[in-house]
């Protein structure tokens, strides 16, 4: 279980940016939109969302999450945790956040390996072919599809169309057997994959790279569990079985 006090103490002392507003009391959350677009340089604000604690507003910005407090005076960017029911509340919009963006990839667009028998877990994986860690848990896929857990790859090259694995991901989601392809591709299989990499459902790679991005993956396997729960890298499948099955 992770330690929240020490991580969201961390986390909210990254960034804090304060502006002055007249009438503060008084200001909508249209102004405070308008403002923390003004003041990060960006338009891709959330509208501000009451949390629940009195006079706090959540807001994102990318994959960000941010505090707006007395009228949108002062914004604190990091995670808020509610110390009474050790609950890291940034946490739990993130997770909703990831539940939400995994979705719109429709599943003819991700590569599945199913669970044997029953399913009992999926595990969504941000692969990328030339990732030796990738690779490495590819060749436990088997286990986890022993143990009820289906495993669910999206595409992501490291580098973008300019990464090592790119071209082969692209050959990977162009095959027939697309299964196959990426077993040989992560060297869990002998032989060749195709020779083109255009084809439709090559577009799918630049998608699921603009889909990490969104969600904050910042490298490779970026693994989830289906309620959004982030495992920071590889994680061996003796420990990563038990993890899924008990969430």
């Amino acid at each position: 279980m992770r330690k929240l006090i020490p991580q969201a103490l961390a986390a909210s002392l990254v960034f804090m940016l304060s502006f002055s507003l007249a009438n503060s009391a008084e200001e909508s959350v249209e102004d405070m939109t308008r403002l923390l677009k003004l003041r990060l340089g960006t338009d891709k604000v959330e509208t501000p969302t009451a949390t629940g604690v009195d006079g706090v507003y959540q807001t994102r910005f990318g994959n960000k999450f941010a505090y707006l407090i007395e009228g949108g005076r002062y914004v604190f960017i990091g995670d808020m945790v509610d110390l009474k029911m050790a609950r890291n509340m940034t946490e739990v919009s993130r997770r909703e956040l990831v539940v939400q963006e995994l979705a719109s990839f429709d599943s003819k667009k991700q590569i599945v390996f199913p669970a044997e028998n029953e399913e009992l877990a999926v595990l969504n994986v941000f692969t990328d072919t030339s990732c030796g860690y990738c690779q490495q848990l590819h060749k436990e896929v088997k286990y986890l599809q022993e143990a009820g857990i289906s495993v669910h790859y999206f595409p992501y090259p490291r580098g973008g169309n300019r990464g090592p694995g790119y071209s082969n991901l692209r050959k990977v989601w162009c095959a027939d057997d697309k299964l196959t392809a990426m077993s040989i591709a992560k060297g869990a299989k002998m032989g060749s994959l195709a020779s083109s990499e255009d084809c439709e459902s090559a577009l799918y790679v630049d998608e699921g790279y603009v889909l990490g991005n969104r969600i904050g993956v910042n490298g490779t396997p970026a693994l989830y569990a289906s309620d959004g729960t982030m495992f920071n890298g590889y994680v061996p499948y003796q420990q990563l079985i038990p993890q899924l099955l008990n969430k």
